[in-house]
């Protein structure tokens, strides 16, 4: 087995009462199989209480006005001090820790919707590294029956030059964000048309300048590009997308991000006043607008702040990008990434009485906490390619 470790991994310590925020509280948390079949099969004194804090039809603790229903009054976990550590599902026994498995290889990385790693991804003076390592253990591939490994290897590569630019010192962090969603447009076409191969193609050294344009410009591509060309050739879209990119004169889109806004406010509220901040936030730019220098500030921070914006983007994309291996959604997951941290760039600058780290946090919570908003968000990035 091979083990893939974002960097600071063995150093988190949850800081439990200290905690600024409950992990138990604002989403629903699901159960894994194992974990589920064991809570079935308890029949001892705590089975009545167990039992109807469960919903086994999915999979998942039942809430109580946004707490699990095994928390109690005085914060603790009820299942925990009753039955001990070892009947914790997976979740909770691993969170904020991460988890994806693919084939022989897990990789294994912190959510930035815990206050620690926040602060710990803050206050870190490098970028993300990883640490590779190998054991003789082994995993059934039986259970990755449909697992395509020359695609995985694809995306791998792609990942890795994704990381590369966002290391770059070279371009400022709206070009490096410009590129990876430019990268992860053309990688989503060589997908959409079974040709892997031409993946490795994609550069990502120009980006698409994507101008105020509701949709990044992109959808201007769509009748020429892999939907309809059943000559496709990553290269060819690559160029296209380049020839056309000359109309427009601005690097990111404040209609665009606006839109977003109204997009997260229609999503499911985990946080009681997470839509009040967003309205806020939109109150603030609409207020100021493209031109201000405000806006010109939150998007081209200054090296330091811009820093962390990098290492957030960089967990971002080395947590959740590969997965499109499962669902096959390469340009959602890449923006997804993009879209978090313009998103906690807009909201943090704007007066809504947040602290930096506690617009991260909070934003990743709403995103990650949630199956229905991932679920929206990747069906509005899906309508971006029509």
């Amino acid at each position: 087995m091979f083990f893939r470790k974002q960097n600071d991994f063995d150093k988190f310590r949850c800081i439990a009462d200290k905690c600024p925020m409950n992990c138990c509280s604002g989403w629903q948390i699901v159960i894994d199989d194992k974990s589920l079949e064991k809570y079935h099969a308890y029949s001892g004194e705590f089975q009545k209480r167990l039992h109807s804090g469960i919903d086994f039809s999915e999979s998942c603790f039942k809430q109580n006005n946004g707490r699990c229903s095994m928390l109690a009054e005085s914060g603790l976990c009820d299942l925990q001090s009753n039955l001990g550590e070892e009947y914790l599902c997976d979740t909770c026994r691993l969170y904020p820790r991460h988890t994806e498995e693919f084939l022989d290889l897990r990789e294994y990385s912190l959510s930035l919707s815990c206050p620690e790693v926040v602060r710990m991804l803050v206050e870190s003076k490098q970028h993300l590294s990883f640490e590779e390592s190998e054991d003789d253990s082994e995993d059934d591939i039986d259970d990755y029956d449909d697992f395509d490994l020359f695609l995985f290897d694809k995306l791998t590569y792609a990942r890795e030059q994704m990381l590369k630019v966002v290391r770059r010192d070279d371009i400022s962090l709206q070009r490096k964000m410009d590129i990876i969603a430019s990268a992860a447009f053309t990688l989503q076409g060589c997908y959409d048309e079974g040709e892997f191969s031409p993946m490795d193609d994609v550069t990502y050294e120009d980006a698409l300048s994507v101008g105020d344009n509701p949709r990044h410009g992109y959808n201007l591509f769509s009748n020429e590009s892999t939907a309809s060309n059943n000559n496709f050739s990553a290269k060819d879209n690559r160029q296209n997308m380049l020839d056309l990119s000359n109309q427009f004169t601005i690097d990111y889109s404040f209609n665009y991000m606006c839109d977003s806004l109204d997009l997260l406010l229609s999503l499911e509220e985990l946080y009681p006043s997470w839509h009040d901040i967003l309205e806020e936030t939109k109150t603030y730019w609409n207020k100021k607008g493209p031109n201000s220098s405000e806006w010109n500030q939150t998007m081209n921070p200054k090296p330091a702040k811009s820093f962390i914006f990098e290492k957030m983007l960089e967990s971002l994309l080395f947590t959740y990008f590969c997965g499109s291996i499962y669902d096959g959604e390469i340009y959602a997951r890449a923006m997804i990434a993009v879209m978090t941290v313009r998103g906690i760039m807009m909201i943090s600058a704007a007066d809504t009485g947040l602290t930096f780290e506690e617009t991260v946090y909070l934003f990743s919570r709403e995103v990650e906490h949630s199956d229905l908003n991932l679920n929206a968000l990747i069906k509005w990035f899906e309508a971006e390619l029509e």
